[in-house]
């Protein structure tokens, strides 16, 4: 049975109130509610602790939703998953937007107790998001127009982490509370952030920020809920993950070498991933354009594999297993059961 969390505990699995089994999905609703309610943002009074809880909340979101280094904080603990424990403020509250995909996370929801609760979505697709004034802001509206909360038939359908019911027309029904089958290993897991990218038909969907729900391996399709709570069906070559990495080979800018950042996306027609970087340059940036030769990659990341003069392999799906930094290759265990070795530039995330 899942607890209560807590926050003084030195399990991450207490921290975020969540079962040792807990399932990747849950562990997403758990940090999405935790998050929301002790953002210091939300509670400016008491600032200084807020910040403190939001970082132990990030952290244990950082290790269990990673699957390589939930594995090892199961078998080591906190030592053996080499977790972020010096994790500053301003790595939590990126990750923390990453996850909610908009500069301003709060605009999805109530402002109440649970930091939970729907802020505004009628029906289920593009353009249809209505936000609501919170507390302070003059009551709830639409358009300037009062609106009339019970009136709503239903609960709230299409949100992560789901509300049963149905509204206006939205899909009834949880999604978080049905039951799918596990992805195989080498597909991403339920609960991985995404981007979106290169859709040449729908191409409105491009650079939404998304969920993984499951993986249809007849199809060779994710279905993905977008950050606007529509869910589309999408290969695995239109998503790019949110992923930690690192910088390597950087002749003429010796200085970004050893750098941690996340990948934001990455851009077919360039060739190149935007990583936004943990620490800002002297310049001032904290984004750099980079070619995937000069990224490393975290063991338990999801790949395609690409431009290998093998062909039988370009386009299979795999997992990251080992990395050779010296000799910069990746050791890949792919969809058809096979590990090759193979350069940084032969894997997209």
């Amino acid at each position: 049975m899942p607890s209560a969390p807590d926050l003084q505990s030195e399990d991450y699995y207490k921290v975020l109130g969540v079962d040792r089994g807990a399932s990747d999905s849950e562990i997403a609703k758990a940090y999405k509610r935790l998050a929301l309610k002790f953002h210091p943002d939300k509670n400016p009074d008491n600032k200084d602790v807020a910040e403190n809880n939001f970082k132990i909340i990030t952290e244990a979101y950082e290790v269990l939703h990673d699957p390589e280094k939930r594995k090892k904080y199961d078998q080591f603990g906190k030592a053996g998953a080499e977790t972020g424990s010096n994790m500053t403020y301003q790595q939590a509250d990126e990750m923390f937007k990453a996850f909610f995909g908009t500069n301003d996370p709060f605009s999805m929801f109530f402002d109440d107790d649970d930091g939970g609760g729907f802020r505004g979505m009628l029906g289920g697709g593009p353009g249809g998001r209505v936000f609501f004034n919170g507390p302070g802001r003059g009551g709830p509206s639409m358009g300037g127009m009062p609106f009339d909360l019970p009136g709503m038939g239903g609960g709230m359908g299409g949100m992560p982490g789901g509300f049963p019911g149905g509204m206006f027309g939205a899909k009834g029904g949880s999604k978080g509370s049905q039951r799918r089958a596990a992805p195989p290993q080498w597909a991403m897991p339920a609960g991985t952030q995404v981007i979106v990218r290169d859709l040449a038909k729908a191409q409105e969907h491009n650079g939404k920020l998304g969920t993984i729900q499951s993986f249809d391996q007849g199809k060779g399709r994710y279905e993905v809920e977008l950050s606007d709570s529509s869910t589309v069906s999408l290969r695995p070559v239109n998503l790019t993950q949110l992923c930690d990495v690192k910088v390597v080979g950087i002749e003429s800018q010796p200085e970004l070498n050893g750098a941690s950042g996340q990948i934001l996306s990455y851009s077919e027609s360039s060739g190149r991933y935007t990583v936004k970087l943990r620490q800002k340059l002297a310049s001032g940036r904290d984004c750099v354009g980079l070619e995937p030769s000069k990224v490393v990659l975290s063991s338990g990341t999801r790949v395609v594999v690409q431009g290998l003069s093998n062909q039988q392999f370009n386009g299979l799906m795999g997992i990251i297993v080992d990395t050779d930094n010296e000799a910069m290759r990746h050791t890949v265990q792919c969809q058809n059961g096979k590990q090759i070795k193979i350069k940084f530039d032969n894997v997209i995330c």
